[in-house]
C-alpha cells in the first residue's frame, strides 16, 4: 500500500490509494458543552434523509451518552478490542512530537490499514450484527436501582457527557478504502466523502471497516447509504 502522511497520527501511514489533496476538507463542529442530549438534530436528520422503507435502522446523525452507549452498540470498543487484538500493546503516543506536521504528537500504533491482512481485508474492522443496530441509546440513561426478580437495570457512575456523531468525511476514509467496486469518493472541493450507489453492489465491505460505522446498508435497494454531509443545501449557500 502506498504511503501517506497523516498528520493527525504524526507519521506516515500505509494506505489503499496515493493522498489526494482536496481544496477543502468538510468538517462539523458540535458544542457538546451545551448539549443536553435532547435529540432534535437527530430526529431532524432522520427526517430528511433516513425516513423511507429500508432505512428504519439507519441514524446517519445520533447523540449517544458516554461512556455508556453507543450506535451500533459498542462500536468504539469494538474496533479498539480487534486492533489492540492485531497489534497487541501497540497503541501507543510520543507525546514529545510537536509541530505542525504532528500537533496531536506521534501514534506508534497500527491503523485499522495496518492491522488488516491485506489478503482477505484491506481494512481492518467488522459487521455489527442486527441486535446491535436496534436501539441507538439502549442502556445509557437507564435508571439506576437495585436488582428485582426478573429485572436487572445497569449501574452507571453519575458522571457522564453526550457525544454528537455524524460520519467524519475523513482524509483517509476506510470505507473508500475497503469497497471493491471504488464505489466511494472524496469530493475533491470540499472533501465530501460520497458513495455511488449505482456502481455499488452491497457488499458492505465499507460497513465492515468503517470505525464509526457512518456506513449502513439499506436491505430495500441492496446497496449501502451514508451521511452526504446535506450537501444540496450547504453548496446552494456556498455557490
Amino acid at each position: 500500500m502506498p504511503p501517506v502522511y497523516n498528520w493527525q497520527l504524526g507519521r506516515e501511514m500505509s494506505y489503499a490509494y496515493e493522498g489526494g489533496k482536496t481544496d477543502r476538507q468538510f468538517a462539523a463542529v458540535f458544542n457538546i458543552n451545551r448539549c443536553i442530549g435532547c435529540q432534535t438534530c437527530t430526529m431532524a436528520c432522520k427526517s430528511t434523509w433516513t425516513h423511507a422503507p429500508g432505512q428504519e435502522l439507519m441514524w446517519w446523525n445520533n447523540v449517544e451518552t458516554k461512556p455508556y452507549g453507543g450506535y451500533p452498540r459498542n462500536w468504539d470498543v469494538e474496533i479498539l478490542q480487534r486492533l489492540d487484538a492485531a497489534d497487541p500493546g501497540g497503541m501507543t503516543w510520543d507525546t514529545a512530537a510537536e509541530g505542525d506536521k504532528a500537533p496531536y504528537g506521534r501514534y506508534d500504533g497500527k491503523t485499522i490499514f495496518e492491522a488488516a491482512d491485506q489478503s482477505v481485508e484491506r481494512v481492518l474492522g467488522y459487521l455489527p450484527i442486527e441486535e446491535d443496530w436496534k436501539g441507538p441509546n439502549a442502556f445509557e440513561d437507564h435508571a439506576t436501582a437495585a436488582p428485582k426478580e426478573g429485572v436487572s437495570l445497569p449501574e452507571h457512575a453519575g458522571w457522564f457527557f453526550y457525544l454528537q456523531r455524524i460520519c467524519n468525511h475523513c482524509s483517509y476514509p476506510a470505507c473508500l478504502a475497503a469497497c471493491p467496486r471504488k464505489a466511494i469518493y472524496k469530493r475533491p472541493e470540499d472533501g465530501i466523502v460520497l458513495l455511488d450507489q449505482s456502481r455499488c453492489r452491497g457488499y458492505r465491505k465499507c460497513v465492515e471497516a468503517c470505525p464509526y460505522k457512518k456506513s449502513m446498508y439499506r436491505s430495500t435497494t441492496r446497496t449501502s447509504e451514508k451521511c452526504i454531509a446535506c450537501f444540496p443545501a450547504w453548496r446552494a449557500r456556498t455557490s
